[in-house]
């Protein structure tokens, strides 16, 4: 098969995969969407806020969580032994993890000057030895490219979550029905891995196999540092000088955007790095496939972002109620934010699978060392979070634009085919943006549902038919490998 063939096949299964775990995320996030509208009626923003002091501490536990175990069992090539020794490597750090916790916990208290995040932390450490129970059974699935089977967990996790989350709520659980819920969802998740695949653990562990997968993983978690430094330094931030009121304010703010816009640029994330190591020895493949990639990325994130932007306003007081009116302007800068960020996550399947890590330390230092000051001042001068979330914005910009020119340059794709294959979203949005703005002004007078009705299917139609003026060969392409990516999975079990 030659080097195109071989690529038009790996894209069909991109999209594919694609398609499966977003159709599994979307299914089960919709629950999740679903349950935080009502959780935000249930609960206080306190309730929200002290969440996000243990989510923000947590998230740096995370980084260690298997010690990249995952990401190496993806890169090395596979047998029983290597599969076994990672699996019981992630399943120690877990619990190595979950123990620290409970020495941790009290020196958070005193960080963020509140003693309530101590249990609620230590309670939510109980996810890291549960995902590493799974955690092997996931990369091995992702490493055959088999997403319709990573679907169904994945589906699980968030209805679980979602369910548990809503029925504690209602029982006047509090902030703990968010952490159960958590726990609750990771539960079912690891559960299900271990039903649909074939590999199960043997009591195997081999030193130099596991000082190899280490050696992998670490230099893939080094990377990680930083990138949770980036996604967690505003919680810190704001946790501390801000309080927990106005974390509650942006945990939730930024949770719309990030279900909407941040997850689907992580689902292809996940799917395209088993596809570009597999990629690597075909002739100008990654190329081609990353330019194709970062062009899906950009028609769905640049109009949900812009388009949220725009409607932040009526679509929060629908459906969050006038008490949270106070996370609109913060709502708005984060959609931009997940935007500009969604645009990065495909640059970091290329250089894991090149083994770049080097190049994705210094992209992400040069953010961070952007990044802290601009949330430093918005957090202690400006004493603003909606400042937190527009700051957060032009450094995403700033950040994107680098790390898209160095992955053009570390892959030989031409600048000009890089800046092709944004414009023609870029054109779409800012045209749809502008027309649902306007909509919006025309309409004043009407109820934020009313509002939500017009601008909502109004939007989706500016977009297709401005995108169909600037680019109509784009919408062909995108039809032909989505209906192509359809007939082969009929074929297969036909």
């Amino acid at each position: 098969m030659n080097s195109s063939a071989e690529s038009t096949k790996f894209g069909l299964v991109a999209i594919q995969g694609t398609v499966w775990r977003y159709a599994s995320y979307f299914g089960g996030k919709l629950m999740v969407f679903l349950s935080t509208l009502v959780l935000a009626r249930l609960l206080s923003i306190e309730d929200f806020g002290i969440v996000g002091y243990a989510l923000a501490s947590i998230a740096f536990l995370d980084i260690a969580s298997d010690l990249g175990m995952a990401e190496a069992v993806v890169f090395h090539k596979e047998d029983s032994r290597t599969n076994s020794t990672a699996f019981w490597v992630s399943l120690g750090i877990g619990f190595f993890l979950f123990g620290l916790s409970w020495i941790l916990a009290p020196f958070l208290a005193i960080y963020f000057k509140d003693d309530r995040v101590i249990p609620v932390f230590r309670a939510i450490t109980l996810t890291f030895p549960v995902t590493a129970l799974g955690s092997t059974h996931d990369a091995l699935l992702r490493k055959e490219l088999a997403f319709g089977k990573t679907a169904l967990p994945e589906f699980l996790r968030a209805l679980t979550k979602g369910v548990v989350s809503v029925v504690l709520a209602f029982s006047g659980f509090g902030a703990w029905s968010l952490v159960w819920g958590q726990v609750g969802g990771t539960l079912v998740a690891s559960i299900i891995l271990w039903l649909i695949t074939p590999w199960h653990p043997t009591f195997e562990f081999d030193i130099p196999k596991a000082t190899a997968l280490i050696t992998y993983g670490v230099k893939y978690i080094g990377t990680d540092i930083l990138s949770v430094l980036l996604l967690n330094i505003d919680y810190l931030l704001i946790g501390r000088y801000l309080g927990a009121t106005a974390l509650g304010i942006y945990v939730l703010a930024y949770r719309v955007p990030e279900l909407l816009i941040l997850q689907f640029a992580r689902i292809l994330s996940k799917v395209t790095f088993p596809i570009y190591t597999k990629m690597r020895d075909i002739p100008g493949g990654m190329a081609r496939g990353f330019g194709k990639a970062t062009s899906y990325v950009s028609l769905i994130t640049i109009p949900i972002g812009l388009g949220l932007m725009v409607i932040a306003r009526p679509f929060t007081l629908m459906f969050l109620t006038d008490k949270w009116e106070n996370a609109i302007p913060v709502m708005q800068g984060i959609a931009i934010y997940c935007l500009f960020l969604s645009l990065i996550h495909n640059s970091g399947s290329v250089y894991k699978a090149l083994g770049k890590f080097d190049v994705m330390t210094w992209i992400g230092i040069t953010r961070l060392l952007l990044l802290f000051p601009a949330l430093w001042w918005a957090t202690t001068v400006a004493e603003s979070i909606i400042a937190v979330g527009w700051m957060h914005a032009l450094i995403a910009f700033v950040g994107s634009v680098i790390s898209l020119l160095v992955t053009a340059r570390i892959l030989g794709l031409p600048l000009r085919e890089l800046f092709n294959s944004l414009l023609p979203s870029i054109l779409a949005g800012a045209i749809m943006a502008f027309a649902v703005y306007a909509i919006l002004q025309l309409t004043l007078a009407l109820s934020s549902i009313e509002q939500l009705l017009i601008t909502i299917p109004s939007g989706g139609l500016i977009y297709l038919a401005a995108l169909w003026f600037v680019r109509r060969d784009v919408i062909i392409d995108v039809y032909q490998r989505l209906s192509g990516a359809i007939l082969r999975r009929q074929k297969k079990y036909a």
